[in-house]
């Protein structure tokens, strides 16, 4: 399908200029492979593919693209990307990407066989090489794969930065509904956030007049209920179920990409995820997936948001999160560039929100697409996703910890800052996790 013209005529009126920013075809069918290789052979008369894969997506979805691409008539290198030292999977960071790139040869177009670090590796790689790039996914684990941006960790810290979507981005149903199940419940996480980051994205567009587009908020909500409305189709692993939350999935990306950031799908709960990321970079220890991550954060996100609009007439104050140099180690002086940015933020939105209704304006415009914590929740326990910290394998403490510091991260006014500003953080954290969250 032409990706674009399917997101609905609202996008193709606001944001006809930008068709060519967002993934030109889309195929989810058995025939996935050998649909990717015909639509690269029209662009690519030179017919020259490098093919990056680890050696878990190699063996997923390797072997029927590498034979599809053979019959179009391309001419094939691969890019196997290297596990830890330790043996565990790869990770997308600077090391990482600095090392392939050193012996990379020479291609036409780039083609990632996997989900979130191959996808984002082979985006980084080619953007940084001024080539276009396909993906031929194989789980719905995150939303990324039609995204511009780029999230890797540079020095150790969780960084955004903006590439080029794909050109053509596949899968294989069968593939997809066979993948590991913690990769489905990432996905889920991921996609749920949704209500929140929205929420966050509005609250930006009220107070610093980051721009809001309905359309493109509208583009998930109209195929939510596919997966919100079904969890229990996605612990029975139901091919429509799934399905409908990697549709869920790409049009998220899509969104990102027409927006030209993450607002519409990312907002304070994601900044937990990535700093539990960051402290087990500090700590030299493994952490969960990013969308597990994101789902329990969510959960929490809810509960701020609930908190700070029960409050009759909130006064708001900068006294946002300190800055731990101790905590954050060897990554201490680039989180702490992003810290002094958010200090700012905090001033600046504080006089905003304390300006006579511009706080009820605010919450007006953002309450109508919120949550409560408990249908979230709900979803994800229902569906067999992470929804508790010790889901995670972290400790109440550890999650905590995140919790009071994550806002250090990035200098986004997002629902942590909100509560730190309105007085329900640090005080409420502790009850919060442990009424929703155990």
């Amino acid at each position: 399908m032409n990706l674009f013209d399917a997101l609905g005529p609202e996008i193709a009126a606001e944001f006809g200029p930008k068709r060519a920013t967002v993934p030109e075809h889309y195929f989810f069918s058995p025939e996935a492979a050998e649909q990717l290789a015909g639509a690269l052979a029209v662009q690519f008369p030179r017919k020259t593919a490098l093919v990056f894969s680890d050696k878990r997506t190699r063996v997923a979805a390797g072997a029927p693209l590498l034979s599809a691409l053979g019959k179009a008539g391309f001419r094939i290198e691969e890019c196997l990307i290297p596990d830890g030292a330790d043996g565990s999977s790869p990770v997308c960071d600077d090391v990482t990407k600095d090392k392939l790139k050193a012996g990379l040869p020479k291609a036409e177009v780039y083609v990632a066989v996997g989900s979130g670090v191959v996808n984002d590796l082979t985006k980084w790689l080619a953007g940084e090489a001024n080539l276009p790039y396909a993906v031929y996914a194989t789980a719905a684990s995150m939303n990324g794969y039609t995204a511009a941006n780029v999230a890797p960790s540079i020095k150790g810290v969780k960084s955004l930065f903006r590439a080029s979507a794909p050109r053509i981005i596949a899968a294989d149903p069968r593939v997809i509904e066979g993948a590991p199940f913690l990769l489905t419940t990432s996905g889920l996480g991921d996609s749920i956030a949704k209500p929140v980051s929205t929420a966050d994205w509005i609250l930006n567009n009220e107070l610093f007049g980051e721009n809001f587009s309905p359309a493109v908020a509208q583009v998930i909500n109209r195929i939510e209920p596919k997966y919100l409305g079904n969890p229990q189709g996605i612990a029975r692993r139901e091919g429509g179920a799934i399905g409908g939350l990697f549709d869920a999935l790409i049009y998220s990306g899509c969104a990102m990409t027409l927006q030209g950031s993450s607002l519409p799908a990312s907002g304070g709960e994601h900044l937990i995820s990535h700093t539990l990321d960051m402290l087990a970079h500090v700590d030299h220890i493994a952490h969960d997936m990013h969308g597990r991550q994101v789902g329990v954060g969510t959960i929490f996100a809810a509960e701020l948001y609930r908190r700070v609009m029960a409050l009759e007439k909130p006064r708001f104050e900068p006294k946002g999160v300190g800055f731990d140099r101790k905590l954050w180690g060897p990554i201490a002086d680039a989180v702490e560039t992003e810290y002094r940015k958010k200090q700012e933020k905090m001033v600046q939105a504080c006089e905003l929100l304390n300006q006579p209704g511009r706080w009820e304006k605010a919450k007006k415009s953002f309450a109508p697409v919120l949550l409560a914590p408990e249908k979230i929740k709900t979803c994800l326990q229902t569906a067999g996703a992470a929804h508790r910290f010790a889901d995670l394998g972290v400790s109440r403490d550890r999650f905590l910890t995140a919790v009071h510091n994550c806002a250090a991260i990035r200098g986004r006014f997002t629902s942590i800052d909100l509560a730190y500003a309105a007085g329900i953080l640090p005080g409420a954290a502790e009850k919060i996790v442990d009424r929703w969250l155990v």
